[in-house]
This record gives C-alpha cells, structure tokens and sequence, in this order.
C-alpha cells in the first residue's frame, strides 16, 4: 500500500474485486481492523505489531487518515461510482454493523455512507437502468470490443449487487425506509429485464426487510403475480409470445426456488405457500424442456415444505409419472427422481403401498431405477447409481439386483471416460468420478449396517452374472471381457461380505472381554445357546459358487461361449474348506455343478469345472450320508456311555457340556439353520444369535 500511497481503492483496483470478491473481502477487513485500532496502546494483533516495526510514525497517521477519511455512495457529477469503491463502502458497513460500537455510533458510520435508503434507492435504479439498456443494445451499436463489453456488464452487476447487500447492513427497521426499499425491491424483481443475477440477491434483501416469515411470502405471492402480468420484456424489438412465456416462467422458477430454500420448516401446509404450486405448474407442463427441468427442480423443494399427506396423494402420482415417461427427456426424468428419493429419506411411508394403489409405489420405483441404471446416457446411470445407494444405504429397501447393478456400474471403465465429466465436474451430481467416489465407501458402509444388508450384498452375485451378460450383449470378446472383469467382481463382493462379518465377529469378541467380569454360572439347557454360538458361517466363497453353478447350470446355453468360460473359470477356482463348510450347502453346490457339467458342452468350460467337481468328492450323498449318521449315532452313544461311567460332579458337567457344540450335535443344528430358501437368501450369524 506504499507505493499507492495507503488508499485502499488503488489496491482494490489492482486486485479486481469483481473476479477476486473472496480475497479482496479479507484485505479490505485486515485493512479496516488495523486502522481503526493501531492508534491505541494495548493492540497486540500481529498486523499491528508489523505496521508499527515498518512504518514510522507520519506514515501510520498517513495510513490511517486515508483509510478511514469519509467516503460516500454520493459522487459528483463527472465522477461515477466504481466497483473497487462500492465495495470496500459495503464490507466497511458490513463490519460497523458487526462492531462493539453503540448504536448511534453505528447509525452515524453508516449513514455518512450511504446517506439514507431512499438515496440508496435511487443510485440502484440508474445503474440497473444503465445495465438494462446495455443489454438492449445489439453488437452493431456496441462501441467498444466484446471483452470491454463483457468488462462493464459484470462491473454494473457487481456495484448492483453490492448496492443491495448494503442496504441489508442499513437500519431498515424504520417503516418507512423499509417500505420504500421493499418496493424498490419488487419493483426489481417484477421486472423481466432485471438480469437473473440479481434475482437471489433481491429476494433476500426483501426477506430482512419484512418481521415475518408469513408477510415475506404474502410479499412474493404478490410479486409472482406482477411478474406474470409484466409486458414489458422485448417492447420495441418485435413481440416474441413464446420468448416472453418463457422468460416469465423462468423467473417464476428462480423467484420460487430462492423463497422455497431460505423459509423454515414452520411455513409447512401455509395457505399462501399452498399458492405457489398455480405459479409452478405451468413451467412443469411446458413445451420447453428446459423450463420443465428446472419446473421439477423447483416441485422437489416445494414438495419437502408440503404436508406429507398431499405429499402422497398429489405429488408423488405426479413425479413418478414425469419419472417414467419414456418420451420425457432424460435430464428431466432423472430430476423427477431425485426428488421421490428426497422424499423417501424424509417420509417413511414414501414408498409403501396404499390402499387404492393395485401395485405398489416401491416395487414401481425399483424398476424405475434398474431401467435408468441400463440407460445409454452416463449421467442418466451415474444418478441413477447415486439414488440407488441413498435409499438402500439408508434401509429403505434391501435388493440384490439393485446391489448388482451398483457393482456394474463401478467397474464399468466407460464411464469415467464419458462426456459427462466436461460438462459436471468432478464434484456435481451426475458425474461418474463422483458416483466411483461415493460407491467406494458405500458397498463396506452398507454390507456393515445391517446383517440384512450384508446378506443382500452376497445374494447380489446371481443378478450380477445376468446384468453382465447384458451388457456384454453385441460387443466383441477381447473389449467384453476388458469392460466387464466378471472375476473381479464377484471377488469384490466376497471381499465385501467377509470384510462385515470379520467386523461383527470382532466386536462380539470386543463385547465378550468387556463381559467377563460379570461371569455367570451355566444354566441347565445353555447347551443349544453355547453350540449356536459357535455354529462356522457358510463362507462367502461358497455362496457365491452355489449362485454361478445355478446360473450356469441355468443359461449356459444362452449365453456366449467366452463369457460361460470366464464364469466357470470363477469356479474352477474357487478355494473352498470342505471339511469345514456346511454339509447341506456343499451338497447344494455339488448338485448344481453336475447339473451345469451336463449343460456345458465347451471343453476349456468343462475342464474348470471339474477341479471343483473333484474337490467335491468327499461330499456325502444322501444315501451315503445316512450310513454316516447311523455310525456317528454309535460314536456318540459310546461317549455317552463313558461319560455315565465317569464320577463328576454336577457342576463339572455343565462346564463341560459345551464343548459339544464343536462335534456331532454343533452339525445337526449348524445344517438345521444353513439351509437357504432360494439363491437370493443368505443364513449369517443373526439367525441364531
């Protein structure tokens, strides 16, 4: 600041607060906050400590008396007001209001800024009048190049939108400055040639300046209205109907969106906010499919301050109609959805049937999220992927096909290679960064919420053998094969699934030690519980060699030679513990990998899957099983009868007892409660726990 002499406009005029507002704003308070206190004793702040190192003591009341001379809004004649002086006017009324000063000391500061609100007025409306015939005018009539041109419309909007902020910073308690100001205000916002960029500025001026939430609304209620009845836009240029209907609706949306996202929730089922769904429905139903994307943006956040039973019965009917329709646009489908999973997190009966509905609303949206999922479009799936986490993430349906959907789309290597990228970024909603992103810390997050969730995840395996062979439909071998890693996969979810029984199994046994102070004496008939405890869980590998048998033994025959062998590949080699697994669900498995040798006639597909047919080997059968029985039946009764022969006393049996939870019995109640009903059911611990 020496060398522009201390005046913190020249410094504001080399830093361009119109580009830099963010940086600027903390220059300006530094510079403000120092000279405002370094003329006292016991200021310890290290700016402080640096002026006074540096400058001598003429420089410091040079510095000072610049900085904090009087400056005004009021220019003369042949000066105008800039960007650079409007806005260090603005932070400095902003930290006055924020300050420890009396109020009349605050009153006075601000008043030799910006005079009064009528004043401030007046300056606004000749720099918006000045903006708007700016825009008027054609490329022809510009007198100056296109970067002057886009130079001085971002200079008029930015001293408009720091006139306005100022204005909050200014006693707007007196009625008739607020008044005044309020109609200044709506007048702005009524007016279809005020630059949108000023809209959400003007509306939350008008909100500060009204006591009430309910006065707000009745004000915009009335604004909405003049907007609709302002002919204005385009007089003089030849009257465009269509345009006009457009723009008019545009600004209804944008006007709407600002109010629905800034009131609180106790506006919920008010009559006048009731109102506004007369404004939104025509842009909602319009022909320009621009319009009607941001008509459904604007009903979802309408619809989270409704009452949750028009909710239901209204506009939900109505967002799944817009969300299915095959012949809407895909960006505006997507935002239909959006806003029923926004309002599924928040009612719980959002996706339940109703009385008068013949199918259900939840089974309706599954299939509407598995068809998006299948889409060509890469923002379309990426959406559809992020909805999908969001409502099993937060239990509001448990589905293995969805699962296996999720699982395609993060190994699909197409989609961050997409269009997609360039146009959101990585940070906005329908990126495919993002949706890697949020999928990566879902599946564990999920698999760990719930058993339900973790035994979804392992059900997930069959579909996701069926969506593959989907998406594999048409392409070639080598390009097929790359996309679609089908052997990763299904190791990603066994990883998955075992990764979520490690964690429950190590907080049981966190849980156990925290317990072992409080022992207590076994009670007769803890047998069963303790052999329950102890009952292995059939391993992830093992289920998911169960589902590719099926499905092999299934659509082998429908399926692509390269893709059947990269599946039975899965199998051959598979590492499973036969000794240890689940009699009943190797026998399971043993019949559907003979089922699925029979189906297959490719040679390298035969050869994988007889490593597992020969590892299967020692599998009992049913009838060779029953002899098993019968002498495991003799093996035990000679136990028995040791144990009779032998002197213990009461207590000694019990502490004994459940030790043969690991042998014959621990079997019998282990294949008990490992059968599973269907490929898509997985027994885990919490069904003996």
């Amino acid at each position: 600041m020496k060398s522009l002499k201390y005046d913190p406009i020249a410094l504001l005029d080399k830093l361009n607060p119109v580009i830099n507002e963010t940086e600027c704003e903390k220059a300006v308070k530094v510079i403000l906050n120092v000279a405002s206190v370094i003329d006292c004793e016991n200021g310890d702040d290290k700016s402080i400590e640096l002026i006074r190192k540096h400058f001598g003591a003429p420089e410091i009341r040079s510095f000072q008396q610049i900085v904090m001379k009087k400056m005004s809004i009021v220019q003369e004649e042949e000066e105008e007001l800039t960007p650079s002086l409007v806005f260090f006017l603005r932070v400095k009324c902003a930290l006055t209001v924020e300050s420890a000063m009396s109020a009349s000391s605050r009153a006075d500061t601000i008043s030799d800024v910006i005079y009064d609100i009528p004043t401030l007025c007046n300056i606004l409306n000749g720099h918006l009048d000045k903006l708007i015939e700016f825009n008027k005018l054609d490329d022809d009539e510009l007198e100056m190049d296109e970067e002057e041109a886009a130079a001085f419309e971002d200079d008029q909007n930015f001293i408009c939108l720091q006139l306005i902020h100022m204005a909050k910073a200014s006693e707007l308690q007196e009625e008739g400055s607020r008044r005044h100001f309020n109609s200044i205000m709506r007048n702005m916002l009524s007016r279809l040639e005020t630059p949108d960029d000023l809209v959400d500025a003007c509306v939350k001026a008008m909100a500060t300046a009204h006591d009430t939430e309910a006065q707000f609304v009745q004000t915009i209620s009335e604004v909405l209205v003049d907007v609709e009845d302002d002919d204005s836009f385009g007089a003089g240029q030849g009257s465009n109907e269509k345009a006009k209907a457009i723009v008019r609706q545009m600004r209804v949306i944008a006007i709407l969106s600002i109010v629905l996202e800034n009131i609180s929730s106790h506006m919920v089922g008010h009559p006048i906010l009731d109102g506004f769904f007369e404004h939104l429905s025509p842009a909602i139903t319009s022909k320009n499919a621009v319009v009607r994307e941001h008509g459904v943006i604007c009903l979802s956040k309408f619809c989270l301050l409704s009452e949750q039973d028009k909710v239901m019965d209204q506009f939900r009917p109505l967002l799944m109609c817009i969300a299915s329709s095959a012949d809407e646009r895909a960006e505006v489908r997507v935002q239909a959805a959006m806003a029923l999973c926004d309002l599924a997190l928040i009612h719980d009966d959002m996706l339940n049937p109703t009385d008068a509905e013949g199918d259900t609303e939840s089974t309706s949206f599954k299939d509407l999220l598995i068809e998006m999922l299948s889409h060509p479009k890469p923002l379309v799936v990426s959406i559809a992927a992020e909805i999908s986490a969001k409502l099993l993430l937060a239990g509001r349906f448990h589905d293995p096909i969805l699962i296996g959907w999720l699982v395609a789309v993060y190994f699909d290597s197409n989609l961050t290679d997409s269009e997609s990228e360039e146009e959101n970024g990585a940070e906005g909603i329908g990126s495919s960064v993002r949706v890697q992103q949020l999928l990566s810390i879902f599946f564990p997050t999920y698999s760990m919420s719930c058993l339900e969730a973790n035994d979804t995840m392992m059900a997930s395996v069959g579909p996701l053998l069926e969506i593959i062979n989907f998406k594999m439909e048409g392409m070639k071998q080598k390009k097929a094969l790359e996309q679609w890693p089908i052997s990763k996969m299904v190791d990603f979810i066994c990883y998955i699934v075992d990764i979520a029984d490690k964690t429950k199994k190590s907080e049981e046994s966190a849980k156990e030690k925290e317990d072992e102070n409080d022992v207590q004496p076994p009670e007769i008939g803890s047998l069963v519980e303790e052999q329950e405890k102890n009952i292995v869980e059939a391993s992830s590998i093992l289920l998911a060699s169960i589902d590719i048998a099926e499905y092999l033994a299934e659509f082998s025959c429908q399926i692509p030679a390269f893709y059947t062998r990269a599946v039975a590949k899965i199998l051959g080699s598979a590492s499973i513990d036969v000794s240890n697994e689940d009699k009943a669900l190797l026998k399971r498995l043993k019949t559907q990998v003979a089922e699925a040798e029979y189906s297959i006639d490719d040679n390298a597909s035969l050869a994988a899957i007889r490593k597992l047919s020969k590892l299967l080997e020692s599998v009992y059968d049913d009838a060779d099983e029953g002899e098993a029985s019968e002498r495991d039946k003799e093996v035990e009764e000679e136990i028995i009868e040791t144990l009779e022969k032998t002197t213990l006393t009461d207590e000694n049996v019990e502490k004994e007892n459940p030790r043969l939870s690991t042998g014959t019995v621990g079997s019998q109640i282990s294949s008990k409660s490992r059968g599973r009903e269907s490929t898509s059911s997985r027994v885990s611990l919490g069904s003996v726990n």
